[in-house]
């Protein structure tokens, strides 16, 4: 992550909840992709030709990878659709300039995940009003679907917060310290999210799991970046309860550190793992036997719906699709559901993706 880009986010330009929305379908109501009510992307195409833009705001990691894949694995069903992508580093100015770029070269659609909150609002806001069909995800943009774009999906982040918080109140003592990590330092949209509902449903409980920080500590979702992060934190408190992340992956970084600090790993629960991570469990765990794993997955398919919502958009039909995504548990080893270690898969494959084992083997071919 390019150290540059951390003057340009601003926690104060973050929203925990959802868009204002319009629209009842796009109502929470709906629990996740592949109910009833959505509709198959092969009845969404139309017979016009369709240029469709990814745009992400940070895309140096393995989970950026993969969701680009997914996005191009759901729109082949579609022929008439070109796709192209960029990301921008993490650089606010880049990302706007993509933004317009796109929209000046008449692009029918832009599907992006805002790393930059509010402060890129306007350039969306602009595309919109020029014809562009544009739907960010995972991360709250502000503004109002129906208004500002044209459609939004997330993670249900008080589902998930929730979820976190409760499996850790029933493994750990009463007031446990918890270190909380995440996101780019400044404070990421989605980040900030999770970490307030994971606040809140502690303080609903009576505190089960208080937090050493007063905002996440960034992890720029880095395993190297977390690793340096995670040893300035083990330097600093001497007594580490808990680990909550919205970033599986960069956890590899906070189990290293702790293991090179010479320290007993605690309960983690994150979302968006991957293989590796399930293989340092099963190495580590019995030499730690505190060290417990919760995960929320599936997070790589969330820009699947934000397709079906371009392409509803765009044919001026209805969007059965959720706003709000409520994330599967894919381990839980307190409750038997223990992680896998596939060694014929690379070791950042997330194995709750929906792509085949064939499709995430390439991304990182």
């Amino acid at each position: 992550m390019a150290t540059a880009a951390v003057s340009l986010l601003s926690v104060a330009a973050c929203s925990a909840s959802a868009p204002a929305t319009d629209s009842a379908a796009d109502s929470a109501e709906v629990g996740a992709a592949g109910s009833d009510r959505a509709v198959p992307v092969q009845q969404l195409c139309g017979d016009r030709p369709l240029k469709i833009a990814h745009v992400a705001g940070f895309g140096g990691n393995s989970w950026r990878r993969i969701t680009q894949a997914e996005l191009a694995d759901e729109l082949s069903a579609c022929d008439n659709v070109t796709l192209k992508y960029t990301q921008t580093d993490g650089d606010l100015q880049k990302y706007i300039t993509a933004i317009n770029s796109y929209t000046a070269q008449g692009f029918d659609a832009i599907i992006t995940y805002d790393d930059f909150g509010s402060q890129a609002l306007s350039a969306l806001q602009q595309a919109h009003q020029a014809g562009v069909v544009v739907v960010p995800y995972i991360s709250d943009p502000g503004g109002k679907v129906g208004v500002d774009y044209d459609g939004y999906v997330q993670y249900n982040f008080d589902t998930e917060g929730d979820a976190m918080t409760r499996w850790l109140a029933k493994i750990v003592d009463p007031g446990a310290r918890m270190l909380f990590t995440g996101g780019l330092a400044g404070g990421s949209p989605s980040t900030l999210a999770l970490f307030e509902a994971v606040r809140q449903t502690s303080e609903e409980m009576g505190d089960p799991v208080t937090s050493l920080t007063d905002q996440p500590v960034p992890s720029s979702w880095d395993p190297a970046y977390m690793q340096r992060a995670a040893a300035g934190a083990l330097a600093k408190y001497s007594q580490i309860d808990a680990i909550v992340s919205d970033y599986g992956n960069a956890d590899k970084g906070t189990i290293r550190a702790f293991v090179n600090a010479g320290r007993s790993i605690p309960p983690l629960a994150t979302s968006a793992t991957d293989n590796e991570l399930g293989c340092m469990w099963v190495d580590l765990h019995e030499a730690n036997p505190d060290f417990e794993l919760f995960t929320l997955d599936g997070t790589t398919t969330v820009v699947r719906i934000a397709a079906r919502k371009a392409l509803a958009a765009l044919g001026k039909l209805p969007d059965n699709e959720p706003t709000n995504f409520d994330l599967k548990v894919f381990v839980d080893t307190v409750n038997g559901k223990l992680p896998t270690c596939r060694k014929d898969l690379p070791p950042d494959a997330d194995l709750s993706s929906a792509l085949s084992p064939e499709k995430l083997a390439a991304v990182f071919s």
